[in-house]
C-alpha cells in the first residue's frame, strides 16, 4: 500500500510520537484513551501539556512507550527561566521525553547567542534525568537558510533532536526541510518531523528524508485501523 513495505509501516509505528492530546480541548478521557492507544501499537510516546503528566505517568507505566510534555509552548518566548522550571517540575513527576521550542522571535532578531543560552540552560536541568531533549525550531517561519543556522546551532547545543513544528504555528514537516537539517548537522542531532503529518506514506517518506521519529495524530489509527494492522497489546 502507499509504496511502503510492511517493514517500514513497522519501523514508524514504533517511532510515533502520538500528539492526538496536544490540544486546547482535550479532556482527561481524551489522554487516557490516547496511551491505550499508544500502549496498543507500541507508539514512541505519548505528548500532552503538563497538566496530565499524572495520567501519563500512570496509564503508560511498564508498557515502553514515553510520557512527553512540550516546554515552553507555543513559540518559546516565555523566560529561560520558566522553562528550565517546567522541564524540572515535569522530569520529577515523571516525564521521560522532552520538547522544547526555542526561542523563536530571538532567533529572527539574528540573536543567536541569546537562543543558544536559552536551550543550554534547560539542556542542563534536563540532561540528570537522561531523556531525550528535542529542540523546536518552527520551519514554518524560517527561511531555507534560517533553517540550516538553527540546525547547526542546536547540534551545538548537545540536544539529541530538531524537531520542525509545534503543530500550533504556521508551515508543516516537508522532506526538503528535513533533508536541509540532516545536511547541516549530519549525525550530531536526531531530527522529529512533526506538523501537517497527514499519512502512513508522509510518515515515512520523512523517515526515509532522515527523520528518525514522527509525530502524528489520530488520522494515523484510522489508518492503520484500514489496512488491518495488528497492535501489540
Amino acid at each position: 500500500m502507499w509504496n511502503v513495505t510492511k517493514e517500514e509501516i513497522q519501523t514508524l509505528v514504533s517511532s510515533i510520537d502520538y500528539s492526538e492530546v496536544l490540544t486546547i480541548t482535550a479532556s482527561e478521557a481524551d489522554v487516557v484513551a490516547a496511551c491505550r492507544t499508544a500502549r496498543m501499537y507500541g507508539f514512541r510516546a505519548v505528548v500532552a501539556f503538563p497538566q496530565f503528566l499524572g495520567i501519563l505517568v500512570d496509564e503508560l507505566a511498564g508498557s515502553g512507550v514515553r510520557a512527553q510534555i512540550p516546554v515552553g509552548f507555543p513559540c518559546g518566548g516565555v523566560t529561560t527561566r520558566v522553562k528550565c522550571v517546567e522541564a524540572e517540575e515535569g522530569l520529577k513527576r515523571g516525564a521521560s521525553d522532552l520538547d522544547m521550542v526555542m526561542n523563536i522571535a530571538a532567533f529572527k532578531s539574528g540573536q543567536y547567542g541569546k537562543v543558544r543560552k536559552d536551550i543550554e540552560e534547560v539542556l542542563a536541568v534536563a540532561r540528570p534525568f537522561k531523556v531525550p531533549f528535542k529542540v523546536i525550531i518552527e520551519i514554518g517561519v524560517l527561511t531555507d537558510d534560517e533553517i540550516v543556522t538553527a540546525a547547526k546551532l542546536v547540534a551545538d547545543t548537545g540536544a539529541d533532536f530538531v524537531k520542525t513544528c509545534t503543530g500550533f504555528g504556521p508551515g508543516r514537516a516537508t522532506c526538503h526541510a528535513i533533508e536541509l537539517i540532516k545536511e547541516a548537522a549530519g549525525d550530531r542531532v536526531k531530527i522529529k518531523a512533526s506538523g501537517g503529518v497527514a499519512s502512513i506514506e508522509d510518515g515515512v517518506a520523512f523517515m526515509r528524508s532522515g527523520a528518525s521519529v514522527v509525530a502524528m495524530r489520530k488520522h494515523l489509527v484510522e489508518q492503520l485501523e484500514r489496512i488491518g494492522w495488528k497492535g501489540k497489546e
